[in-house]
């Protein structure tokens, strides 16, 4: 592989799928939201004049070498072994001279990307996804990768979170200062097709609560409720009694893993998009409703409160009966909410729009502003 020199290496390993699209690739796989937003953010640096690598591995599909003029860096393939995750991460570092390296998301790459970082003496930066991150000991890969983990935030030379809760959860458990940057979300029309179906999106496991969804869908079998069932490796039982209660209802649709192009007409199809999670960051699912003019509809995890403050959607605070009484109401009048889609729309276009999230991130990466 010919040096690269990107002022910026994101390390998002997962993010293969999201570069296809780009480069006009079809694949069904899905991917998270950690690796949509260093895309995003990676899409919004180079657009404003950066040099800028992705660090990918694990690729269906053959990959040019630049994507939307962004350097592609494909990584040794994981293998059988513990190994595998070292030698993975350390091919990053090794073969790509960024001057600064980013990743997201906590488990074991935070330490085996951050440690050799910081020993080539490259600025390393961490970027939180979910508040989970600051309990590194629910990660479901052994007792290594939360040691890893911490290792890697001691490692950091900065770090980034999504939220003002996110921010005191650093100073609290971390004992480390860190810069609140919003995520980032794409401009996208005002739906104009007449809503016929609250959406979930998400994967399954207990976090996610994706049973509340059918538990839901059966107190209100007026109501019309879809499932797109995304990433991989589902808890199993999980997904078994999921499906076979779905299948007794005539009301709940599930869908397996879509594009983000096949996402689009269902995003503006939605009544509202419903979250269930007991622990989120920003959910990317949010902002790409809200750009839509499509309201939340959440059952615990309300970021910074922003949906009852900013009148954005409805918070049941966790209540199910409470969900069942706002979804009801959601959907007798989803065919009058343009003041609602107006409000959610500015919300986006003020507090997340990619240039603005790209100056943000300029300053913690110490990049010049464009034309410095």
């Amino acid at each position: 592989m010919a040096a690269l020199r990107p002022e910026v290496l994101f390390f998002v390993p997962y993010a293969g799928p999201l570069v296809a699209a780009r480069a006009g690739i079809g694949v069904t796989a899905s991917t998270g939201g950690a690796e949509t937003q260093l895309f995003l953010i990676a899409q919004a640096l180079r657009r404003r004049g950066h040099r800028i690598a992705l660090a990918l591995a694990d690729v269906p599909v053959e990959l040019p070498d630049v994507v939307d003029g962004i350097d592609v860096v494909r990584l040794p393939p994981f293998g059988p072994g513990a190994r595998r995750f070292l030698r993975f991460a350390l091919a990053a570092v090794r073969d790509v001279d960024a001057d600064v390296i980013v990743q997201r998301a906590a488990g074991s790459f935070t330490g085996l990307v951050g440690v050799p970082a910081r020993m080539r003496r490259r600025r390393f930066v961490y970027s939180t996804a979910s508040d989970l991150d600051f309990d590194p000991d629910l990660l479901s890969d052994g007792i290594i990768a939360p040691r890893l983990f911490r290792l890697g935030v001691r490692c950091a030379n900065a770090i980034v979170v999504q939220t003002d809760a996110q921010a005191k959860l650093s100073r609290t458990r971390w004992r480390r200062p860190c810069t609140v940057i919003r995520s980032v979300a794409e401009p996208a029309p005002l739906r104009a097709a007449e809503p016929e179906a609250f959406l979930w999106i998400g994967r399954i496991n207990a976090n996610k609560r994706p049973q509340a969804v059918v538990e839901l869908a059966a107190r209100l079998p007026q109501a019309r409720f879809r499932m797109v069932i995304a990433g991989s490796r589902p808890e199993e039982t999980l997904e078994r009694n999921l499906r076979e209660r779905a299948a007794t209802l005539a009301n709940l649709e599930l869908l397996g893993p879509q594009s983000r192009d096949a996402l689009a007409p269902l995003l503006g199809r939605a009544v509202a998009i419903l979250s269930t999670s007991h622990a989120e960051g920003m959910p990317n699912v949010l902002l790409e409703g809200w750009a839509r003019g499509v309201p939340a509809l959440v059952l615990s995890h309300d970021p910074d409160g922003l949906i009852r403050r900013r009148k954005l959607g409805w918070s049941a605070e966790d209540s199910p009966d409470r969900l069942a009484e706002l979804a009801a109401t959601a959907w007798d009048t989803r065919n009058d909410q343009a003041e609602l889609s107006a409000r959610c729309r500015a919300y986006v276009a003020s507090e997340h729009a990619p240039d603005r999230i790209a100056a943000r991130w300029e300053d913690v990466l110490a990049l010049s502003a464009p034309g410095g």
